[in-house]
């Protein structure tokens, strides 16, 4: 029993020497990593034909949304939280995004002031339209860069860059903004300021929509892509067809790191999948005649996993979710009317560039040398040839973070969505331009890929870095004949 005790007591010993010995270790070794570097500003993007690219995120929660910020984001006293607030403003300039269409819960944005859901701070400047209302907010980076935050909301619907609340009463405001009939769409897109500017209205979360109202509602836009849906596990299972819970115990070798040496900001290689139950409404839709643009949504709320990863930030951080993936719009001004229309014409691209960021990305079409830009129609009723052309993008060279020692291999796909909604692939090219000459009749989209070989010092394994990820999806060009 001595012996027993003499052992348990050296053991004892050992262990305490052991802890001491890790937290020395860890007050050198174990240091807080540092968050990745932002996106690149899309100035280095380049230009298409007189236009370039604004990075645009279409559905964002501020603490104005009853369930954003852990639910605390408003208090007892109406005051805002301002933690929350300041991870949003961070996460905006630090990752270059050009515009930011906030879109708050029914409760609390139509019970709260129009003038209030800008959240103008000191430092910001007041976007003004066409009649001097104050309708956005500018935040004045510290590298210069100027992000936009737009208000708007989510209900059955999403109403994007409003500029005043309807008029009446907050209980008519409520019956509208959380409806989803047409007379709650037509009433949203007459949602206007002085100038005209409508609202433009979308769905989310279509994956949970009912393809017979998509097609009543004709919506200017659908998600093909959310991230709230991608993660929850009660989305995966009803909406999604996914295991419910199978990429939540992979988060934890983001938590549990003693030694500091996981990037988090990666983490979404983990679980980031493309669900076909969003591109078959979207074909649906497209056969069916619509003129429909595809985005892609952060649905971010600050709301699902504040523990903090080893760069010392909370795991769903708005700064890694904006940096994760982008919708990059092309448009000839950086107006947020501008941006509208472009959205509406579908000059949209679905880019995760948490891969990487794109240079000249090109997908256009031809009829008899006219260049036909993506979102339109190549009409060849009256005869003529024609041609569809990808100009296979570069990963940018500057993209923070990335091992100059290896190139990504990138993979183009050509998809055609024929009259019955059938999607098939059409031509396949591999780090070259894709062509593709005198197209049939139907619908076409760009699917390309990567294997992100450049990022194999930067995820947790190094075979994530040689699997093949969807990296960018274009919206339709239309063949008529």
């Amino acid at each position: 029993m001595i012996k027993n005790n003499k052992n348990s007591a050296n053991l004892l010993k050992m262990k305490r020497v052991g802890i001491t010995v890790f937290l020395a270790v860890c007050a050198t070794a174990c240091s807080k990593m540092e968050p990745s570097p932002g996106l690149v500003n899309t100035l280095e993007l380049g230009t298409v034909r007189g236009a370039h690219y604004e990075r645009v995120i279409t559905h964002f929660h501020t603490p104005y949304s009853f369930d954003a910020c852990d639910s605390k984001g408003i208090g007892a006293d109406g005051s805002v939280n301002l933690s929350c607030l300041h991870d949003i403003k961070t996460a905006l300039c630090t990752n270059h995004i050009n515009l930011t269409f906030t879109t708050d819960h029914v409760n609390f944005m139509a019970q709260t002031d129009f003038e209030k859901l800008l959240l103008l701070e000191d430092g910001d400047t007041a976007v003004l339209n066409a009649t001097s209302d104050r309708v956005a907010n500018q935040l004045n980076c510290s590298d210069g860069f100027h992000a936009v935050m737009s208000p708007g909301l989510e209900g059955k619907m999403l109403a994007l860059g409003m500029e005043k609340h309807i008029a009446g009463t907050v209980s008519d405001r409520e019956a509208i903004y959380g409806g989803e009939g047409t007379t709650e769409k037509n009433t949203l897109e007459s949602a206007i300021a002085g100038g005209g500017a409508n609202a433009l209205v979308a769905i989310p979360h279509t994956e949970s929509r009912d393809l017979s109202l998509l097609q009543t509602l004709s919506p200017a836009a659908i998600e093909i892509y959310n991230l709230h849906a991608n993660l929850d596990p009660k989305i995966r299972k009803a909406s999604l067809g996914l295991k419910p819970f199978e990429h939540i115990a992979k988060f934890m070798n983001y938590l549990l790191d003693p030694f500091n040496t996981q990037n988090a900001d990666y983490l979404f290689v983990e679980f980031f999948q493309l669900s076909e139950v969003y591109f078959q409404k979207w074909n649906a839709l497209l056969a069916g005649g619509m003129h429909v643009t595809g985005v892609a949504a952060h649905d971010s709320h600050e709301n699902i996993f504040p523990q903090k990863a080893s760069d010392g930030e909370r795991i769903d951080q708005h700064r890694r979710m904006t940096r994760m993936f982008s919708n990059l719009v092309l448009t000839s001004s950086s107006s947020i009317d501008s941006i509208k229309t472009s959205i509406r014409d579908g000059k949209v691209y679905f880019v995760v560039e948490g891969f990487g960021s794109p240079i000249n990305l090109d997908f256009h079409g031809t009829i008899n040398s006219t260049i036909v830009e993506m979102g339109s129609s190549i009409d060849l009723t009256g005869g003529g040839t024609s041609s569809l052309s990808f100009s296979v993008p570069k990963v940018i060279s500057s993209f923070p973070g990335m091992d100059s020692g290896d190139e990504p291999l990138i993979y183009s796909e050509l998809h055609f969505i024929n009259t019955t909604g059938v999607e098939s692939v059409v031509k396949r090219v591999m780090n070259e331009v894709l062509t593709y000459n005198e197209p049939p009749a139907g619908n076409y989209r760009i699917h390309s890929f990567i294997v992100p070989l450049h990022l194999k010092k930067l995820v947790l394994k190094r075979s994530y870095a040689e699997k093949i990820y969807p990296w960018i999806i274009s919206n339709p060009i239309k063949v008529i004949r």
